[in-house]
């Protein structure tokens, strides 16, 4: 069984997926709680190289306090989209690859940043100035379709927290703040995601991190018990 966590920066999905992991191994669970860095690191190398190539007309990247750095010539950004398509295609095969070896050793895998999914909701964010949401939900659907079909879908909705909470959970991760509008966003694309799975939860994550966790569990063992019969 594979659980993916879906959510915004500090929403809490690596701590309730540790939280998760330690529950379910004191029920008899063969656990991993693992990443796709490598998914990352290709996006990442593949975006350096194409500011270069680009001159910098190409460049999208977030500031402290939530401000946005943005370079994009719309026909430019058009041009590169084929390419930009099979360069996340091969990142995500390589993801499902790791997924599918690892399910061979364990029994329930945790993946706790939903990496295809977050790169879906951004590549609508940074190409909602040139496509619909539809047609680009379409086009990148072949990326979740290489998922594992057991699969549950956990979103963390942070729309809830107050901003400045936020941002106190920015500082305390040292990481740079998102601008709030873009938070929403991104919750708004995983929940419409998520609604093209078959099992999927969304849940409050401002709320008390015990009372989440519980609320977690209840929805995975619900599910497992399920699949087991």
């Amino acid at each position: 069984m594979l659980i993916i966590f879906l959510g915004p920066q500090g929403s809490g999905k690596t701590t309730q997926a540790i939280l998760l992991k330690k529950r379910l191994e004191e029920l008899g669970y063969r656990v991993i709680v693992t990443e796709s860095i490598h998914y990352t690191l290709l996006l990442r190398i593949w975006h350096k190289l194409l500011i270069l190539l680009t001159g910098r007309k190409i460049k999208y990247r977030f500031r402290n306090e939530g401000l946005v750095e943005e370079f994009v010539e719309p026909s430019l950004l058009a041009r590169t989209f084929i390419i930009d398509f099979m360069i996340n295609m091969v990142a995500a095969m390589i993801s499902t690859l790791k997924l599918y070896i690892l399910s061979i050793f364990y029994s329930v895998i945790i993946e706790h940043e939903g990496f295809t999914y977050s790169q879906l909701a951004y590549l609508c964010f940074i190409y909602r100035k040139l496509f619909s949401i539809k047609f680009l939900v379409s086009r990148y659907s072949i990326l979740l379709r290489l998922l594992p079909k057991k699969k549950l879908i956990i979103v963390l909705d942070i729309t809830n927290l107050n901003p400045v909470d936020l941002r106190v959970r920015y500082r305390e991760r040292k990481s740079l703040s998102e601008p709030w509008y873009y938070v929403r966003y991104q919750v708004a694309i995983y929940k419409a995601l998520a609604s093209l799975e078959h099992k999927y939860a969304i849940f409050d994550a401002s709320m008390a991190k015990v009372s989440l966790s519980n609320d977690i569990l209840t929805f995975i063992l619900q599910n497992l018990k399920i699949n087991s019969r």
